[in-house]
């Protein structure tokens, strides 16, 4: 028996794809030996029976003996071994028997790894939700995890998984192999949305059913027989990678007890077959997809557009030509290359693989279609693409992918099944990808999906989607001015702008090859900065402050996209709900802020500064190094932690020292592609940009208004009768769709002076209020006022800052010019940073109203800031208005001296110049000041290189003087 392997979402066994089929078998009373099975007569006949009935694995729940392994394996019958341990206790309070648990795990682990019969093991089963809440759920994942790591180590070459449930889905379970749940839940419906959210969950994981059955005494053999049938079928159509029944036989001993009122077999005790059996051995011997569905697939036509892709190339069409689904056709084409890519292309048309294939189904033959065509960019070939398809579906991938066996099968469900008129899937990094493109796999910038919930996408891979043809046409196709990126996620905006929706596969899988160099990685980076460019000039009302505003969440197993997002779970009233529910929100700014483009490239310009001004301003120098370098600073160890937390197994020191410096390089080249797209954007696109009015953009005159205490108020006028709740309601699901809105606040009746409010980074809150008026004939007058208001968080901010303040006015009185100029550059990025927050807010609050007043046909007749604030908000509006005097203040009174008497200090060229006094032949001797003596206009302190007392210097030696004010200076500060 051939071991078995994980394949992307799949299993493999040797090169054929291997689905779980399974079905669990015990407990049963222990014997003499306390091993928990029947007598090997028994267990032969019974695997037998499951062998004949299709089912080619079993689930078990006591680590069994050889003996039992040996009779799977003569019955061609895999393994999933379960081994038990005391769960259901607060485990982690005792030491010794986490050690324990840990000990034996890894003991029987090493017996039974290495038998052909064994396919996974099950390091745990259904945690008791409360025992996890007891502990908290960061320790039992810990636990969890180095029981993995444990069990790994012993074995490198198995499969391991943890058996979950929904009570307990929030756990972190990546460190497994196989992503394992038991659920029972008898309504297809609810079943499928539960394994799509499960999906999610998955990732880039198998995603295996691991328990799912019904009982017959209380539903009755037919319903029995129905509800594990359909499990069995759901599990496979939402693309897991298998389905375990639930059980084989009616005898189950538990606790020290024969259970006898559940009745879960597919046979009775005595060994009969129940209906069941019948039911979920035609399901398995479907599986994935019966042959009425698959009679009832359209046409596809799949497009690969090529580009000097010579090395990847006939690795993607091979791949294509296995593709397991009935009627489709392969469009290549090859967009100019000057390599082999044309011969090659050109070469696989010719051959007839379909007996390596393997299918010997009339039909099952793709078309072969290879386009020769002068370069044109990405979009265009794509279009030319598109012109020559005869599918209902038109399908695309890259050069550089390895596609699925079921990968089309998989990407047309959603449009069989849903409103959708396109759909996309993951893409993965293959097991046989070099070095440097397994580290360039695991730093951020791939292609990736983007979700509005478990199966409707924002946004699909370009190397992983298809569309309704009739769709792409009806909005002109792909926009030929996207030459080498962005095209993937405008023609996605533009169908979503008619009211469309694309969906999601999760099974739908393809291997991208990442790139092998990280110079190949750079150009790809700014590939796609330079095309966020150009998606801004064309969709400005998707980007606030240059940062593309998804309304979904970015999904990706990478830790630097999981920091993007901060989780909030409900367990139910004292973590009783059966079906938590987790919500993801915006993490705070400051969270990411060390690996943006902005912070690394003003780190790198103090230290460049302080580097080339060390001779001319000592100490601004020193205060710009030491700002610069913790800046930097801070940034590695982001780096380094991001680096450290990627699953990267068999990675090196190197490997993992590599993905921290692609970190460092990806939003560097994303910032020379921004830059370079500026000045080559397309002329169409550059009037397009200029004819727009991007009113949700505030200017920083806003953001200080806001700063200052004043409201922002617009007027929106309509003939249509309207209502403030349903306004309200509409901007407040308007704002959840955008992930850089985070939390939502909505007053619930205990505030008289707003409505709806967005947090500020804990120092304030946007608050907005809405007022309709009724006029005439139904008609409405829609008013709206937002402001910001400071926190308990922001007054002490305040109150800090004016601490700040006062110190750096002290320090610079005394002299101490270099930690006054640190307390500058700190307090300026600070006050930067929070009136960046605060116009980012003010734009999502402004996109958002936009969206509602067209929503609703709202004029908008003024918009601008109220002088008259209310008298509410005197107090907040002239603590901050006091907060901006102080901060102009501060900069007058510390920042200009400081410069002032650098330039007199260091340039006495600004100084009154006097006639040279005549050079003498008496020595000048020159005594030492008191350290604490006060320096006048003729004292002059000695060099570094000061002469013993009593010796001569020469009259001259040029006397210079460094970090001391200056006579005017000295009076500036007066």
């Amino acid at each position: 028996m051939q071991r078995i392997r994980v394949d992307g979402k799949f299993l493999r066994a040797g090169d054929r794809r291997f689905l779980v089929k399974g079905v669990t078998y015990g407990t049963f009373a222990p014997d003499r030996d306390g091993d928990q099975y029947p007598a090997l007569a028994t267990v032969r006949d019974d695997f037998a029976a499951m062998a004949a009935a299709g089912f080619n694995t079993v689930r078990v729940y006591t680590p069994p003996p050889v003996s039992v392994l040996d009779e799977a394996a003569r019955a061609g019958l895999r393994v999933m071994i379960g081994l038990p341990w005391t769960q259901h206790v607060a485990f982690l309070d005792d030491r010794d028997l986490a050690d324990s648990i840990r000990r034996e795990v890894v003991r029987h682990v090493r017996a039974l790894a290495d038998h052909p019969a064994a396919l996974m093991f099950a390091l745990g089963n259904e945690v008791p939700p409360s025992v996890v809440r007891w502990h908290g759920p960061g320790r039992v994942e810990r636990f969890l995890r180095a029981l993995c790591d444990d069990a790994r180590a012993a074995a490198p070459e198995a499969l391991f998984t943890y058996v979950n449930y929904p009570p307990t889905s929030y756990l972190d379970l990546s460190p497994f192999d196989v992503c394992a749940f038991n659920v029972y839940l008898h309504r297809e419906n609810d079943l499928r949305g539960y394994l799509r959210q499960l999906q999610s969950v998955a990732g880039h994981k198998p995603l295996l059913l691991a328990e799912a059955g019904a009982d017959s005494v209380r539903e009755g053999h037919e319903a029995q027989a129905a509800i594990t049938a359909t499990h069995v079928r759901a599990a496979f159509a939402e693309g897991a990678c298998g389905a375990v029944a639930f059980a084989w036989t009616d005898e189950w001993w538990r606790g020290g007890f024969d259970v006898r009122d559940w009745s879960f077999g597919l046979v009775d005790r005595g060994r009969r077959p129940k209906p069941a059996l019948a039911a979920v051995s035609r399901a398995f011997a479907d599986a994935p997809f019966s042959p009425e569905d698959r009679s009832r697939w359209p046409k596809v036509s799949v497009v690969v557009c090529a580009f000097n892709a010579a090395e990847t190339i006939d690795e993607c069409l091979v791949s294509l030509d296995a593709l397991d689904y009935p009627d489709y056709e392969v469009i290549v084409v090859n967009d100019g290359s000057t390599d082999r890519t044309g011969e090659l292309a050109r070469g696989w048309a010719r051959d007839d693989r379909r007996a390596s294939r393997g299918v010997d189904a009339p039909g099952c033959r793709p078309a072969k279609h290879v386009l020769d065509v002068a370069n044109g960019g990405l979009s265009r070939a794509r279009n030319i693409g598109l012109e020559q398809a005869s599918g209902e579906i038109v399908a695309y991938t890259d050069a550089d992918v390895r596609v699925d066996p079921l990968w089309l099968a998989y990407l047309v469900q959603p449009l069989l099944t849903s409103d959708v008129v396109g759909s996309g899937g993951p893409n993965v990094v293959p097991a046989d990808d070099p070095r440097i493109a397994q580290s360039v796999a695991r730093a951020p910038g791939g292609p990736t999906h983007v979700l509005l919930d478990d199966r409707i996408a924002e946004h699909v891979p370009g190397c992983n989607m298809a569309f309704r043809r009739d769709a792409l046409l009806a909005i002109g196709g792909f926009n030929p001015i996207y030459l080498r990126a962005g095209d993937d996620v405008d023609v996605c905006w533009r169908l979503q702008a008619r009211g469309w929706k694309i969906g999601f596969s999760p099974a739908a899988i393809v291997w991208h090859r990442h790139r092998a160099t990280v110079r190949a990685y750079w150009r790809q980076q700014a590939g796609y900065g330079e095309g966020e460019t150009w998606l801004a000039l064309k969709h400005p009302d998707k980007f606030v402050g240059g940062d593309m505003l998804w309304r979904g969440r970015i999904y990706s197993p990478l830790p630097f996209v999981r920091a993007l997002y901060r989780a909030r779970l409900n367990t139910g009233v004292w973590g009783t709900a059966p079906f938590p529910s987790v919500y993801n929100s915006g993490a705070s700014g400051l969270s990411f802020l060390p690996t943006s483009a902005g912070w690394i490239v003003m780190s790198l310009a103090l230290i460049a500064f302080g580097a080339l001004t060390h001779w001319l301003a000592r100490d601004a120098s020193r205060a710009a190094l030491l700002i610069g370098c913790a800046g930097l600073v801070a940034t590695i160890v982001r780096c380094l932690k991001f680096a450290r937390d990627v699953e990267y197994s068999g990675a090196r020191l190197r490997d993992r020292l590599l993905v921290a410096w692609l970190h460092i390089v990806q939003p560097l080249a994303r910032l020379r592609g921004r830059i370079r797209g500026h000045f080559a954007a397309p002329s169409e696109l550059a009037e397009h940009a200029a004819a727009t009015t991007v009113r949700w953009l505030p200017s920083i005159g806003r953001g200080l208004a806001l700063t200052a205490g004043l409201r922002l108020d617009r007027r929106f006028w309509t003939e249509s009768w309207t209502s403030l709740p349903a306004l309200l309601d509409q901007l407040v699901t308007a704002l959840r769709r955008q992930r850089g809105a985070g939390r939502v606040d909505v007053d619930e009746g205990w505030s008289q002076s707003w409505d709806v409010a967005l947090p500020i980074g804990g120092l304030g809150r946007l608050e907005a209020r809405g007022l309709v008026e009724e006029h005439a004939r139904g008609a409405c007058l829609v008013r709206t006022s937002s402001r910001v208001r400071p926190t308990g968080g922001g007054i002490v901010g305040i109150f800090a800052m004016a601490g700040a303040i006062a110190a750096a006015m002290i320090l610079e009185d005394a002299g101490r010019t270099m930690p006054s100029l640190a307390i500058v550059l700190v307090c300026a990025l600070a006050l930067f940073w929070t009136l960046r927050r605060i116009v980012l807010a003010s734009a999502r609050m402004q996109a958002a109203l936009a969206e509602v007043a067209e929503a609703n046909a709202l004029i908008l007749l003024d918009e601008g800031p109220s002088f008259k604030p209310a008298l509410a908000g005197v107090a907040a509006g002239t603590l901050q208005a006091s907060f901006v005097i102080a901060i102009g203040a501060f900069f007058i009174m510390t920042a200009a001296p400081t410069v002032w008497d650098a330039a007199d200090d260091y340039f006495p060229s600004h100084q009154p110049q006097q006639a040279a006094p005549a050079l003498v032949s008496k020595p000048i001797v020159v005594s030492p000041v008191p350290a604490r003596a006060t320096v006048t206009a003729r004292s002059i302190p000695p060099p570094k290189s000061a002469p013993p007392h009593g010796k001569a210097l020469a009259p001259h030696t040029p006397l210079r003087t460094h970090g001391t004010g200056s006579p005017q200076g000295e009076r500036r500060r007066t």
